[in-house]
């Protein structure tokens, strides 16, 4: 079998202009010479890949378990407020067994940070059995039931590496007593008996919400059906996440399909990141619903390779997918680029013209903005989440290059005897960051437009610039251009830098989502370590997965006549 071109997703990731024959796909691009491509060049089906052989799918089993053992310890270990943003006070405390780790919380640590580490080596590993091209691959039943077996024990714990959920919960309970969540933070208006409010980090206590008015619709809901139970909160608000999980699930095989690519090799990085567990999962971010909402939009709304160019086809698609994508953008405000993306993809389909965009752009914009304006008098909140878009900016993440820089410039003026002007050079450098990377976002966005990108790849690259020069990056956010790049790009430079990111990014914030003893810390990694090392030896000698194989050679090197003597029983079993 012949494996995929690595830039199969910069020639075939564009149903749009590539999407039919004839007169309609012949239009020129205003300006530059076009290069059709008719429908006969795009790949009718994807190659299939083999299943995976005896020792290929114990190596997947080993694996496998060793997840399901980290994503326990992780488990286990939340019963600590070092291991997980429990509520306070802790609701474990006194229980018998239950309540051992809470009361020694660097033994709790140390359990949390084995399992992300072995989380986060086995979903490595499980890769090699994903990569495009392997002429054997695990199947999608296979990489869902691991997604399953990972995800199971994160559903049930208390939050995990971020407090947010309590600020979600807040924000219900505002609407649900009529309070506007744009006015005040939820400290201020509900007061520290209530008991969500007593649970928000205390850097969002007096803070307005940022989140447009379907978030605040679906916190209502869900403060409406729990009350003021403070668990059954975060597990049901968890579950509400979850649907956005499996949105994404839903979603990526079908986008990944559309332009070329092997949906498992999508899913594995999509859905399988260890991000998605640690932070849609384990920490119930609103960032599940935002980016399902929005692949699943771009689903129904994107035409097909063998889609009609005309006006009308494919138009409810279209109106249903937008409304779909504004809901996203009615919970967090990023999904709003994907509409601008969509629009360029619908006026490639239909020639590639100057009118064909502005007639996109006009139905795309009418969709939105009464599926947005319905969402907003549902809230009945207004338009105050505008102003709050700032608020997360007050926190200095320096993952962020625009507040590394502004720190970095008023150390300096500190060094040469300037005095402190640290927040002055961070209030130039923020906006001056998050205009580059819209900028950016912008040009990417051109290039579309030009036939140099296909619209999902340059929505993943559009989403990582203004991901890169925002105010503040948090870890979650990196699925913001992960997911769509997983989808639209078979690339092995740009596959390798987002898996670095992944492992990187799932191993900085503590699972308490504060501030922990630098020793403690230390020793926990250092107990990590040696166990994550211990069970590599132990793969090891059974056999690591290889990404690379020729065809007709199995996992262990061996060729044909080594498989066909083990089919027989005459050869030695690894």
């Amino acid at each position: 079998m012949t494996a995929p071109r690595p830039d199969a997703a910069t020639s075939a990731s564009e149903p749009v202009a590539t999407a039919a024959s004839g007169p309609a796909a012949a239009a020129p691009v205003p300006g530059r010479q076009a290069t059709v491509v008719p429908v006969r060049t795009l790949p009718a089906a994807l190659p299939t890949a083999e299943p995976l052989d005896d020792v290929e799918n114990g190596q997947l089993g080993r694996l496998r378990r060793w997840g399901t053992v980290g994503a326990l310890l992780l488990m286990v270990g939340s019963t600590s407020s070092y291991g997980a943003a429990s509520p306070i006070p802790n609701p474990v405390d006194g229980l018998r067994v239950l309540g051992l780790l809470s009361r020694v919380g660097p033994a709790a640590l140390a359990c949390s940070a084995t399992g992300i580490g072995l989380l986060v080596v086995c979903w490595f590993l499980i890769g090699r059995l994903a990569a495009p091209g392997r002429p054997r691959r695990l199947s999608r039943r296979q990489l869902s039931t691991t997604l399953a077996m990972w995800a199971v024990p994160l559903m049930v714990t208390p939050p995990i590496f971020s407090r947010d959920v309590y600020s979600y919960l807040a924000v219900g309970q505002m609407m649900a007593q009529g309070d506007n969540p744009y006015s005040s933070g939820p400290y201020d208006t509900l007061g520290d008996a209530d008991p969500f409010a007593h649970q928000v980090d205390a850097r969002w206590q007096h803070t307005a919400s940022p989140y447009g008015p379907a978030f605040l619709l679906i916190a209502r809901g869900v403060v409406t059906v729990v009350g003021d139970h403070v668990v059954l909160g975060v597990l049901l608000q968890r579950l509400v996440e979850v649907t956005g999980v499996a949105m994404i699930v839903w979603a990526l095989p079908r986008l990944a399909r559309r332009f070329g690519l092997d949906p498992v090799a999508a899913l594995w990085l999509g859905a399988l990141n260890p991000l998605v567990l640690f932070h849609l999962v384990a920490g119930a971010h609103n960032e599940a619903l935002m980016i399902g909402g929005m692949l699943a939009g771009l689903v129904l709304a994107l035409p097909g390779p063998q889609a009609a160019t005309r006006w009308r086809a494919g138009l409810p698609g279209v109106i249903t997918g937008t409304a779909l994508i504004t809901v996203a953008v009615g919970i967090k405000i990023t999904a709003a680029l994907a509409l601008a993306f969509l629009v360029v993809a619908l006026a490639r389909r239909s020639g590639g013209r100057w009118p064909d965009l502005f007639r996109w752009a006009g139905l795309v914009g009418a969709v939105a903005v009464g599926t947005f304006g319905l969402l907003t008098l549902a809230a009945g909140a207004g338009f105050g989440w505008i102003g709050a878009l700032g608020a997360p900016g007050s926190v200095r993440s320096f993952l962020s290059v625009s507040t590394s820089l502004g720190v970095g410039a008023g150390q300096l003026g500190l060094l040469l005897g300037l005095g402190d002007h640290t927040q002055a050079a961070i209030d130039v450098l923020q906006p001056v960051g998050t205009g580059i990377g819209l900028l950016l976002a912008t040009v990417v966005l051109w290039r579309c437009w030009r036939h140099d990108l296909g619209p999902l790849l340059g929505l993943g690259i559009g989403m990582g610039a203004v991901v890169l020069l925002s105010p503040v990056i948090q870890p979650w956010y990196l699925l913001w251009a992960a997911l769509p790049l997983a989808a639209s790009t078979a690339d092995p430079r740009v596959r390798r830098t987002t898996i670095w990111l992944t492992a990187v990014f799932s191993v900085i914030i503590m699972p308490n989502g504060a501030t922990i003893p630098v020793f403690t810390i230390v020793r926990a990694v250092a107990v990590a370590a040696v166990v994550v090392a211990v069970v590599l030896f132990l793969l090891a000698r059974r056999g690591m997965p290889r990404s690379t194989l020729r065809s007709g050679e199995t996992a262990d090197g061996d060729g044909a006549e080594t498989r066909s003597a083990r089919s027989t029983g005459t050869g030695v079993q690894a």
